[in-house]
Parts: structure tokens; C-alpha cells; sequence
């Protein structure tokens, strides 16, 4: 039919069964720490997670293992934006 529209597959993704590999390009990822009251959030570099983790690990994996360097607590939500190419390109 036509083609993918980038902007509609960025809301399908983020989801904690997603794997890594999934947002190499395009994609800006962070934590947000899950305690209510802390609100402390962090940029994640994808490149760092895939060393840590593989590339095969998905966001949920991750998610369970990060700790909130503010009041110690484990287990993170991990937000994802799409920050690739918007719309047809024209």
C-alpha cells in the first residue's frame, strides 16, 4: 500500500516488551523515578544500555534494574520520544 508513517509507528513503540535494538536511531529515551514525591528523571544513552544490557534486553528488563541516584529507590518508568523524522519529508 503506501508507505510506513513514522510518526504513527512512534506510538506503537515504548511499549516494556520492546527491545533495545529497537531504538538505536531516532529515539530519545529517560528514567523517571517510579516513588512518589522523588520526580527525579534522567536522559539514558541508548548506545551505554545496549553495552550493559545487549541489544536484545528489552525496556522492562532495564526498567527493573535501574536505581534513583536521589533517594536510592529500585525500578524505573522509561519514557520514549521520538525525535526522527516527522511527517512525508517534503
Amino acid at each position: 500500500m503506501g508507505a510506513v508513517n513514522p510518526e504513527r509507528e512512534a506510538r506503537r513503540r515504548g511499549q516494556p516488551t520492546d527491545p533495545l535494538r529497537l531504538f538505536t536511531r531516532d529515539w530519545e529515551l529517560s528514567a523517571r523515578c517510579r516513588r512518589a514525591g522523588c520526580d527525579h528523571h534522567r536522559p539514558l544513552i541508548v548506545s551505554l544500555l545496549i553495552k550493559a544490557f545487549g541489544a536484545n534486553a528489552t525496556l522492562g528488563d532495564v526498567a527493573q534494574r535501574l536505581r534513583c541516584s536521589r533517594c536510592g529507590m529500585r525500578g524505573a518508568h522509561i519514557q520514549t520520544r521520538y525525535v526522527g523524522r516527522h511527517g512525508d519529508g517534503r
